[in-house]
This record gives C-alpha cells, sequence and structure tokens, in this order.
C-alpha cells in the first residue's frame, strides 16, 4: 500500500499529478496508468523487454509509444520520460502513488480489509458505509481473507492500521500470561 511506494515514484507521480490536475484530466490519466499496468501483467514478454538492460532505450521508447498510443499524453509522457532516465522500474510506484494523490482529489479512502473468511458483498458494502459515514469520505474496499486471523477483521487505510481481530487479541493474552509472574509454593 502507500508505505511500500519508493519515494521516487512519489515525486514522478507529484508531478504527473500536477500537470493533470492543471490539464483537468486526472481521473483519465489514472485510467490510462492502470490500464498500461494492467496490459503489463497481461503480457510478460513485453515486461520483460521493458526492464531488460540490453534492449536500448530508444528501442524502449518506440515500443512505449506504440503501446500507448491512445493513452493522454501527460500519460503517455510520464511513462517515456521514466523510460528516458531509465526508470520504468519506478513505473509501479508512479501509478500507485498517482492513484493516491488521484483518490485524495475525488475523496475517496482506500481501505483493505483483511478477515477470517469472506465476506459477502452485502457485508461489504455495509461496512463500507460505516467507514465512509465515520471519516466523511467515500470508502473504496478491497477485501482479503487470512484464515491465521481466526476471528474479527483488520483494516487498512494509508498509514493507519486498526486490527480488531482475535488473532491480536490471543497473542496479547500470551504476552500477558508471559510477564504475569506466578505465586510460588504457600503464596499460591
Amino acid at each position: 500500500m502507500a508505505d511500500r511506494v519508493d519515494p521516487a515514484g512519489r515525486v514522478y507521480a507529484a508531478a504527473l499529478y500536477q500537470a493533470a490536475a492543471d490539464a483537468g484530466k486526472v481521473r483519465e490519466v489514472d485510467s490510462d496508468l492502470e490500464g498500461f499496468i494492467s496490459t503489463l501483467g497481461d503480457h510478460e514478454l513485453l515486461l520483460r523487454a521493458l526492464v531488460n538492460p540490453a534492449l536500448p532505450r530508444e528501442a524502449k521508447t518506440r515500443v512505449l509509444t506504440r503501446v500507448l498510443d491512445q493513452a493522454n499524453p501527460l500519460a503517455r509522457n510520464a511513462v517515456l520520460v521514466l523510460a528516458h532516465h531509465g526508470r520504468l522500474g519506478l513505473l509501479v510506484d508512479m501509478q500507485t502513488a498517482y492513484a493516491e494523490l488521484a483518490a485524495e482529489d475525488e475523496q475517496i479512502l482506500t481501505v483493505e480489509i483483511t478477515t477470517a473468511v469472506e465476506l459477502e458483498k452485502a457485508d461489504l458494502d455495509a461496512l463500507a458505509k460505516r467507514i465512509s459515514d465515520a471519516v466523511g469520505r467515500q470508502a473504496q474496499v478491497t477485501a482479503t481473507v487470512d484464515p491465521n486471523l481466526i476471528g474479527g477483521l483488520v483494516l487498512r487505510a494509508r498509514n493507519v492500521l486498526v486490527d480488531a481481530s482475535v488473532r491480536r487479541r490471543l497473542d496479547e493474552l500470551r504476552r500477558a500470561l508471559i510477564r504475569t509472574p506466578l505465586p510460588i509454593g504457600s503464596e499460591a
């Protein structure tokens, strides 16, 4: 999530966001970057070629120009700047940081919810509504399942973690029992 983004990727994202905001194209650029990342995920050969240091930058630029020919010029140019400076490894970080800035602009809070069992859509929607009401922003919820939690849930939004899992409570109880001195002999 947000705390795992390379700071250099944030710098590129901030510059792109400012240009997109000035042009009124924040959402369009966000969509194009997300689509390009998805395309790279679907085409392993393309991804390998772009990260291959033996492939000249000019060749990478030609490939990127062709792949991004329908993209917004701001998104295309941002990716080409990364390629020109040999920083294509920052592409996902830049896209992630840009998506965060775009979500902030649209008053959207991205929340990761982890539960021990899969939640039904109605439960997820109700939880998203409660979070939205609490924070005053639209909550965009993604759910994952981790059976090790035993029960409860873990919420992560930006750099805030709320752990209301049974696993955490059991761990706290275990630590408390370890630290508590036991009476010896006649003290019992």
